[in-house]
């Protein structure tokens, strides 16, 4: 992404031809950092969690409401899995306009994202707790 940058800069403002394959390379890579970020490197313990009711409760049920939400999540996740696949199918005969990348590369990212966070949740709830 910064490498695109600085060639959108130099183009741009140096020899004065802005690049449009810049700001495309730049969007998906964006897009592939945020995916990739959330699937594989941010730990859940890191996301944004809204605790006001749970904390509340003994340490063993808030381990159970974890869990359960962990499971909804994996759920809605896996409820979703065929839908995003569908739509990578769909998206096979459409191409990014300067890049001639498929855009159902480009979006593949989502659903590895997507298996990975059902994939996680699933190892969270039957991680054994210390």
């Amino acid at each position: 992404m910064f490498l695109a940058l600085v060639f959108q800069v130099t183009f741009r403002f140096v020899l004065g031809a802005p690049a449009a394959w810049t700001e495309e390379l730049a969007t998906i890579a964006y897009l592939w950092v945020i995916f990739w970020g959330c699937a594989f490197s941010v730990p859940l313990a890191t996301h944004v969690a809204v605790d006001m009711v749970v904390p509340h409760f003994a340490p063993a049920v808030r381990r159970v409401l974890y869990a359960v939400g962990l499971a909804a999540l994996a759920g809605l996740f896996l409820w979703a899995l065929p839908g995003i696949a569908d739509y990578l199918r769909f998206m096979l005969r459409e191409r990014t306009p300067v890049l001639d990348v498929p855009f159902a590369l480009v979006y593949s990212v989502f659903f590895a994202a997507a298996v990975m966070v059902v994939l996680r949740c699933i190892a969270e709830i039957i991680r054994p707790r210390a």
